[in-house]
C-alpha cells in the first residue's frame, strides 16, 4: 500500500466520522426541542413552547439537508 493509499484512507476515515457525529448532534438537537416543546406546552408556557418547537423543526431540516448533501456528494463522484 503506497502512502498516497494510506493518506486517502485516513482521510475517508475521519471525513466519515465528523459526518456521523454531526448528523447525529443535529438529530438529537430536533429530538430535544420537539421533546422540550410538548413539556413547555404542558406547563403552560406557549412562547418557550414556540421556540423550542422552532429548534426542532430547524434541526430536522437541517439534518435532512446534511442527508440529502450526502446523497448528492456520492451521486456525483460515481
Amino acid at each position: 500500500m503506497s502512502i498516497f493509499a494510506a493518506a486517502a484512507l485516513i482521510k475517508m476515515i475521519y471525513s466519515s466520522i465528523i459526518a456521523g457525529l454531526s448528523v447525529a448532534l443535529v438529530f438529537s438537537i430536533a429530538v430535544f426541542g420537539v421533546i422540550r416543546s410538548s413539556d413547555m406546552r404542558r406547563a403552560r408556557r406557549p412562547a418557550a413552547s414556540a421556540r423550542y418547537a422552532t429548534l426542532g423543526m430547524l434541526a430536522l431540516l437541517a439534518s435532512a439537508a446534511i442527508a440529502i448533501a450526502g446523497l448528492v456528494l456520492v451521486i456525483h463522484r460515481s
